[in-house]
């Protein structure tokens, strides 16, 4: 729960986010239990599942390659007829935790640059924003490349090169909603009691930061798993254990020659992960954005 700034004479304005209500909103919005749920499976699939289902997931047998999908093997098996299911259920789980990984450390990043940028004076905030310009001017993918064709692959590597290069998306929001909430009576009201800067920004700025970091974490999220993707695709991608994104890569021929079952699966899986994120911070928004209307899905629908 986030704490309201003690009232002063004076001040007029408070945080956006008082009491319980947006968590209310929150276990109410629909958006919220289907991404949740579906994320939910997705992580006992990858966590939970090997330990219930572990059929030849670590055989090799060439004679049964290229299995199509049967009641033996649900969904079929590899080229070095390595049971499919088993390897799906392994292979989530380095795309999971090092997406929330790699998005954390992006918003923990960008948060802390921005608010420097935000409440750090004139040379601070030129000072930011300059470094954040020169980081977008490289495109994020070629520079993770780039990184990587020098220093090997390895999913440390990549998390943090993500970090390195994603965190300007948040330093940009986070600076824009701090100056905007740098003179407001609130800030004010605690800088006339004798808080500090220290104290104003853990106490004030953050908490009225919530939904805004809500937003940029589950962008970061699916950027992350998306960028994944795309350097696995290239070869570059996460290392070992095999995961989605290699299994993608090391069946890229699949397709054609008519085992769709080894491309198409682990690319779906991605697929679901992104929405099952997108669908919580949409919901997210919603509950701590007052100016959001909740059930505007429902008309967009109908």
């Amino acid at each position: 729960m986030l704490v309201r700034p003690r009232p002063v004479i004076g001040a007029e304005a408070t945080p956006r986010l008082p009491g319980a209500a947006p968590w209310r909103r929150l276990l109410h919005h629909p958006l919220f239990w289907s991404g949740f749920t579906l994320f939910a499976l997705l992580v006992a699939f990858a966590f939970l599942g090997p330990a219930f289902y572990h059929k030849d997931v670590n055989t090799i047998n060439v004679a049964m390659s290229l299995l199509p999908p049967s009641a033996t093997f649900p969904l079929g098996t590899d080229v070095l007829g390595e049971n499919e299911l088993g390897r799906l259920m392994i292979g989530g789980q380095v795309p999971i935790w090092s997406g929330l990984l790699a998005a954390l450390g992006a918003t923990w990043l960008g948060t802390a640059l921005g608010i420097a940028g935000g409440f750090g004076g004139r040379i601070a905030d030129s000072v930011t924003m300059r470094l954040a310009d020169g980081v977008l001017g490289v495109p994020q993918v070629v520079a993770i490349l780039l990184t990587e064709s020098i220093f090997g692959i390895s999913t440390g590597l990549l998390v943090l090169m993500f970090v390195l290069t994603a965190w300007p998306l948040t330093a940009r929001l986070v600076r824009a909603e701090t100056l905007g909430m740098r003179a407001a009576p609130f800030i004010e009201a605690a800088r006339a009691e004798g808080a500090s800067r220290s104290r104003v920004i853990a106490r004030h700025v953050l908490p009225n930061l919530f939904d805004a970091l809500v937003a940029t974490f589950t962008t970061q999220f699916t950027s992350a798993v998306l960028v994944i993707a795309i350097t696995s695709f290239v070869g570059a991608g996460l290392g070992p254990p095999w995961n989605w994104a290699t299994m993608i890569n090391a069946n890229q021929d699949a397709l054609l020659s008519g085992q769709w079952w080894l491309i198409v699966l682990p690319g779906a899986l991605f697929a679901l992960l992104v929405v099952s994120v997108y669908l919580m911070g949409e919901a997210l928004r919603a509950a701590f954005n007052p100016q959001v209307e909740m059930h505007s899905w429902r008309g967009a629908a109908s």
